[in-house]
């Protein structure tokens, strides 16, 4: 029948309470869109809120039988009218061509410690190769050849593996996965085509499809599909698209309760959650509760009620170690830790940043080209740094970005000798060890190495001798 974006949505809702009913809704993409849009699709078919509760049937797709679902989508219903069969998280439409895409979500959940979000997505990838977490370590998937890991998921094996290992090490990880369907995209397929009682509709509502099937073919040509899928990217065109929804969003919720955000408010407000509906959409019902009777919330209200993002809070953390400040340092552990982030989340910002002061502090110790510490910005952007560039090549790690940028990782690298990045970098796999295995409050754990490695700055600022 047709496929609908986003934009579109309204015209298809219209098209429902008008009674043009398709017999299947396949919605796909991003998973508060989905949700939110699937209720609204819901209460239009179904709009008796008395009876929806005995005529919406609702199937968890990670449980789904898919025999199951078409015998009671080719079940007439005891009650008469409408019967909705609702999949959420339909893994039907899936195959090896979305893998990367759920590996991509699930990673992305936990580095925001939203880990049954992970173990979630992480297990339908698994699905996809009939495996279920428990597969990991008998099947020794993370240690698999690159040739391997191809064969399975259908995409280039990550060097990152030691997230999923943990997240399979838990009791919630090594819970078996329903076992993978693949054929149920057939015979779904074939009920379709045999026909379904016309009262009878089916919801499907998965986070990722696979275009190339042929149920998918059919539901584009006979029944709707509703493609809510968005570039996560950083083009220029992926973040319109981002901000568009984000705004779309704000304005919404803020109608539901009457109210009005300052210009600059809504900015600051996207620039600090970033791109997370779901969290996009509760800090606006906030900010609206906050202010009473005012029709207006203004730029200090966010300011007392929206914290800066993790992600800056990350970087000032990276700053204040680089320029040997403990008392800054702590004092942004602790925001970290009170805005919930996870202390593993700490160390990997901490790993790769002290990463990159060692091969600075190595370009700093080589005698030629000789670099002068001290220098003034201009004279490194003017002289030191293309001398350098021509030495080491101007795509060395350590000297990519712009020049004040690394001008002032330079800066920083000569806070610490060798011996002292070295030590901290040894200190923090430590760290990391103690958070995964000794049951200490992480925190103390995370604050005991940043006393150690800046409580001290003389055993760290040694002086270099000239050469």
């Amino acid at each position: 029948m047709a496929v609908y974006k986003r934009q579109e949505v309204k015209t298809l809702l219209k098209a429902v309470e008008r009674e043009a009913i398709a017999p299947v809704y396949l919605l796909f993409g991003e998973r508060y869109l989905c949700q939110e849009i699937v209720n609204d699709l819901v209460c239009c078919l179904l709009p008796d809120e008395a009876g929806r509760q005995s005529s919406l049937k609702a199937i968890d797709g990670d449980q789904e039988e898919v025999v199951a679902t078409i015998s009671l989508l080719k079940t007439y219903s005891l009650f008469g009218g409408r019967q909705v069969i609702r999949v959420m998280d339909s893994q039907i439409l899936y195959s090896k061509v979305v893998a990367k895409d759920l590996w991509d979500k699930a990673l992305k959940a936990w580095t925001e410690k939203e880990a049954k979000k992970a173990l979630r997505l992480l297990r339908q990838m698994l699905a996809l190769a009939e495996l279920v977490p428990a597969d990991w370590e008998k099947e020794e998937i993370a240690a698999c050849a690159p040739g391997r890991w191809q064969e399975l998921f259908g995409f280039s094996k990550p060097e990152d593996l030691v997230w999923v290992q943990e997240i399979c090490a838990t009791n919630e990880g090594a819970t078996a996965a329903a076992a993978p369907q693949p054929q149920g995209a057939d015979l779904l397929l074939t009920a379709l085509e045999t026909g379904i009682p016309a009262n009878n509709t089916l919801i499907l509502v998965a986070e990722a499809a696979d275009k190339r099937k042929k149920l998918f073919k059919y539901l584009e040509k006979n029944c709707v599909v509703v493609d809510l899928s968005m570039d996560t990217g950083i083009s220029s065109a992926a973040r319109k698209d981002q901000k568009d929804l984000l705004q779309d969003i704000v304005q919404q919720s803020l109608a539901r309760f009457g109210k009005k955000l300052e210009p600059r408010a809504l900015t600051a407000l996207l620039e600090r959650v970033g791109f997370h509906p779901l969290a996009v959409t509760m800090e606006t019902e906030k900010l609206a509760l906050s202010v009473g009777e005012a029709q207006t919330i203004t730029m200090n209200d966010l300011n007392a009620l929206v914290g800066r993002t993790r992600e800056e809070a990350l970087y000032e953390l990276n700053e204040a170690f680089g320029n040997h400040d403990l008392a800054a340092s702590l004092t942004i552990l602790h925001r970290l830790r009170e805005n919930g982030v996870y202390p593993l989340i700490v160390v990997a910002g901490l790993r790769n940043f002290l990463r990159k002061l060692l091969l600075v502090r190595a370009i700093i110790e080589q005698p030629v080209p000789r670099y002068p510490e001290g220098i003034s910005y201009a004279a490194f952007q003017k002289g030191t740094l293309p001398q350098l560039q021509e030495s080491l090549g101007p795509k060395h790690k350590a000297l990519a970005g712009h020049p004040f940028a690394v001008h002032k990782s330079f800066q920083q690298a000569e806070r610490f000798t060798m011996l002292a990045l070295k030590q901290a970098f040894n200190s923090l796999l430590a760290a990391e060890s103690q958070l995964k295995g000794s049951g200490l409050p992480a925190y103390l754990i995370m604050e005991d190495f940043l006393f150690s490695v800046l409580q001290a700055p003389e055993r760290h600022r040694q002086s270099v001798v000239a050469r």
